[in-house]
């Protein structure tokens, strides 16, 4: 979400009970900010943790992966893109590239940017507090529809 030159970017997730964790930061994304995401839920679910990701840029990197494994060296699938990182507590599994419908956490930024669609922003700090009192609004999918068909 952005307004004129600034501007803030929430990342979200949704556990498997309908339980979600959502952080903003004013930066533009980068692996740091992934490897933030990642030790968040750690600390706000538990280590022993499995994550599925997108493959934004600041998601699929080496460095994350080492992160997670321990190791730079990672699991590939056929076309050599990596599909799952491992480690001992964490376990990082990629969605598809292209296909953001298999993405629960989509859905539930699209409910957002509906609740926001006829809201005047005027300013940053107006669109944090905005943010805060939008994402009570939005119901945390149930992520076996994704997972399981």
């Amino acid at each position: 979400m952005t307004n004129s030159w600034d501007k803030v970017t929430a990342l979200g997730a949704v556990t498997n009970d309908g339980e979600s964790f959502y952080c903003w930061t004013e930066d533009s994304l980068k692996t740091q900010h992934g490897l933030w995401l990642l030790k968040a839920l750690q600390e706000e679910f538990g280590e022993e943790l499995v994550v599925f990701l997108d493959r934004a840029s600041y998601f699929y990197t080496r460095d994350l992966w080492e992160y997670v494994s321990g190791e730079r060296a990672t699991e590939t699938v056929g076309d050599s893109s990596v599909a799952c990182v491992r480690g001992e507590d964490l376990e990082v599994w990629y969605f598809p590239p292209k296909l953001p419908e298999l993405n629960p956490v989509e859905g539930c930024w699209d409910r957002l940017q509906e609740w926001f669609k006829h809201r005047l922003v005027p300013d940053l700090s107006t669109l944090k507090q905005q943010i805060q009192r939008g994402l009570p609004t939005v119901e945390e999918p149930n992520i076996w529809n994704y997972l399981c068909p």
